[in-house]
């Protein structure tokens, strides 16, 4: 890629077979990964709602492009199951009907599915959306008698490894072993029991370190997918394991020219041995805004910035635009509410073509933060 990067708008038309695409969604609370692997084959990571129309946002976008999503989606994976990664999944699982649901293996728990049919629709509370989002995907699955469709996902696994005119190849990078051992016995200290008080936010921030990111290679190009992998210091958990495990020698994955950010581009998503072993120099980087802890910081941009040669942001992490509202609306949300965090409702879409030999273009929309040197 040239210093001076062009971008263009927003492609309305699918990719041809022998091109693939990475588009990465993301409103103020949110993010999605619409991937084409060419020959007219899609895969979704994570899931995100379309904040004016209550649709998952993949679903918006894949039938703009007229794609047959009953039998072109081969594939949804669940990084991990904090809100702003599973929202509509459920919706997605029954429309896409031809595709596996991969999720991390942790997820895959006793404890795990005893949480999710526990959890209810609360009438009177927006919280445990994740729970009850998971919830949803098992209820409907059993209801389908389609538990075959559930993928359980940790490091090493590979979702395509093909040869053809043009090699794919999609391997996910963590969680580790530990990670998962790990987050199943924190769901066994928090599980309830039944007729026990509801706990709110039951699901532990700690889920980060069982998020499964990614390495993504299309002919000659490759991307990391960082999902919301954290880095706890822990040589056998977060991306510390990715090293210990040596999966990268063993399977002989090439170094990447574009990078998702992990975890909005927080300090707790960074290792310099990502930067050091895993990218080439100056890769292109991006990743999604979470405005309510008003990620990333100006200090962790600065740090972006300086080691990519364009560092994209789907919004404006420190969007503050008030939402007007009839005033006896904002007197009731008032009432209710201790503590409102104002969400902008705009959807960034940063859109990457690809042919065999690297990128061809980057399109983004009127949302989309760029930041160079």
């Amino acid at each position: 890629m040239s210093m001076q990067t062009s971008f263009s708008s927003i492609e309305s038309n699918p990719p041809a077979d022998n091109i693939a695409e990475i588009s990465l969604f993301g409103p103020g609370v949110g993010e999605c990964i619409v991937l084409h692997l060419g020959e007219g084959r899609w895969f979704i990571i994570d899931s995100c709602l379309n904040p004016n129309t209550k649709e998952p946002v993949a679903l918006e976008y894949l039938i703009s492009l007229n794609v047959d999503v009953s039998s072109k989606v081969d594939g949804i994976l669940i990084t991990h199951w904090h809100k702003d990664h599973i929202a509509g999944v459920s919706k997605l699982l029954e429309v896409c009907v031809n595709a596996r649901l991969f999720c991390s293996n942790a997820l895959m728990s006793r404890e795990a599915f005893y949480i999710a049919g526990l959890y209810k629709k609360d009438i009177f509370s927006d919280t445990d959306k994740e729970i009850r989002e998971f919830g949803q995907v098992i209820k409907f699955l059993r209801k389908t008698n389609a538990s075959h469709r559930l993928v359980p996902v940790k490091i090493r696994h590979t979702f395509y490894d093909t040869r053809d005119d043009i090699s794919v190849r999609l391997v996910a990078l963590s969680p580790s072993n530990v990670a998962v051992t790990q987050s199943i016995s924190k769901l066994r200290q928090i599980k309830p029991n039944a007729g026990d008080d509801r706990v709110r936010n039951i699901v532990p921030e700690s889920e980060n370190l069982n998020a499964v990111a990614i390495h993504f290679t299309f002919g000659d190009f490759t991307t990391i997918l960082g999902s919301d992998l954290e880095e706890k210091g822990n040589p056998q958990t977060g991306w510390s394991a990715i090293f210990s495990d040596n999966i990268i020698n063993d399977l002989s994955l090439p170094v990447a020219s574009l990078f998702k950010v992990a975890h909005h581009g927080s300090e707790t998503g960074y290792h310099d041995r990502v930067w050091r072993d895993l990218l080439i120099e100056k890769p292109f980087s991006m990743t999604t805004p979470y405005t309510p802890s008003k990620l990333p910081t100006s200090s962790s941009i600065e740090k972006l910035q300086n080691l990519s040669s364009d560092f994209l942001i789907t919004r404006d992490p420190k969007s503050n635009k008030k939402v007007r509202r009839e005033n006896m609306v904002e007197k009731v949300m008032r009432s209710v509410s201790k503590k409102r965090t104002i969400i902008n409702d705009k959807m960034g879409h940063i859109q990457v073509r690809i042919s065999d030999k690297g990128i061809k273009t980057i399109s983004v929309n009127e949302h989309v933060v760029k930041l160079k040197i």
